[in-house]
């Protein structure tokens, strides 16, 4: 019953702010986003959701997000953004350390053994994702003062350094290619005043926007396992997010699912490629190729006509920057108040 409280609130805050860029979000505290991503065989799900005392906690799951249980019931700390070791023995986490920073930290998934990668990196760190190899780790980082950008570091915290030293713009949300040879994030355009989802090589070179000219903030990108589609989220004018998918050319972009309720985040695909998971539990199917499909346009919607589709142009705009202060100042208090 928490988890699908914590679920409901978190998707509540999101589409009131509807309108606001979702760097705001992501930058603001990453634990507002439910999140959850496969085990590496298939068979488990991990994410975080509030626990009974209203806590951000872990939780491991069947792959149909049934049976959930606690990873670390008896730890009074936020637990956020999880992501599987390779070999699916461990996960990766964002924690509070003890001056309030989130911090990477990784735990066996029974519970034990919980140590911080990197205690003697004094920046935040934030959306922690592993190569496929176990070798690497790509996350979010900042110092006081500046812009959240993209660090890759080995597995055991070693060697971080800056992925792209030379961009100006913020990143969030890393996410490795099947082959480990490039990664995909979201950043904001400051020519379209735009969240956009890129692809970079592993190296830092090479950045390119993945749906140049689309109109819409895009966050959240994830590979698919054969590495030829990513799925995303999405938002425009009428405030709903929505989670699509999209060939890594940019071309053939469908959604996921019918939900009209709009209310979709954080994508991942399952190992097999059949199924993807959203909002920390939920599962559904991959639907079918826009070839297949019965409106066969590259744009299509399952079960959507068309006018329902394109209905942003005519939509109005959600809270502004008053509305957005006033629901994270409430976020904060609730928060403050299950601690």
């Amino acid at each position: 019953m928490y988890v699908n409280v914590r679920i409901l609130a978190s998707l509540l805050i999101l589409t009131l702010s509807a309108g606001v860029s979702a760097t705001v979000y992501e930058s603001y505290d990453c634990s507002i986003h439910p999140d959850g991503s496969f085990s590496p065989d298939g068979t488990k799900i991990v994410y975080s959701a509030f626990d009974s005392g209203g806590r951000d906690k872990l939780f491991i799951a069947n792959a149909d997000g049934t049976g959930a249980t606690a990873v670390m019931p008896d730890i009074l700390k936020k637990e956020f953004t999880p992501d599987w070791s390779y070999d699916g023995k461990q996960i990766f986490f964002i924690s509070t350390n003890k001056q309030g920073n989130g911090k990477i930290c990784v735990v066996h998934t029974d519970g034990t053994g919980k140590k911080e990668l990197m205690p003697d990196d004094p920046r935040k760190q934030w959306y922690p994702d592993v190569s496929p190899n176990g070798k690497n780790i790509v996350y979010v980082s900042r110092q006081l003062g500046c812009k959240e950008k993209l660090y890759i570091a080995n597995i055991d915290g070693t060697g971080a350094r800056e992925l792209m030293p030379d961009s100006d713009e913020k990143q969030f949300s890393p996410d490795f290619s099947p082959d480990g040879t490039k990664i995909a994030y979201h950043s904001f355009n400051s020519e379209d005043t735009l969240d956009k989802i890129y692809i970079v090589n592993v190296d830092g070179t090479g950045a390119t926007e993945l749906m140049p000219g689309s109109k819409e903030n895009q966050f959240s990108p994830n590979f698919s396992p054969d590495g030829t589609m990513i799925a995303y989220v999405s938002f425009d004018e009428d405030g709903l997010d929505r989670v699509y998918i999209v060939n890594t050319d940019g071309t053939g972009k469908r959604r996921l699912t019918t939900d009209a309720s709009g209310r979709e985040h954080d994508p991942h695909w399952s190992p097999a490629g059949t199924t993807i998971v959203y909002n920390g539990n939920v599962v559904v199917p991959v639907p079918a190729p826009p070839s297949t499909v019965a409106l066969g346009a590259t744009d299509a919607v399952p079960g959507e006509d068309e006018e329902d589709e394109h209905a942003t142009e005519t939509s109005t705009p959600g809270f502004g920057a008053i509305g957005l202060c006033m629901i994270l100042l409430l976020h904060l208090i609730m928060r403050q108040r299950s601690l």
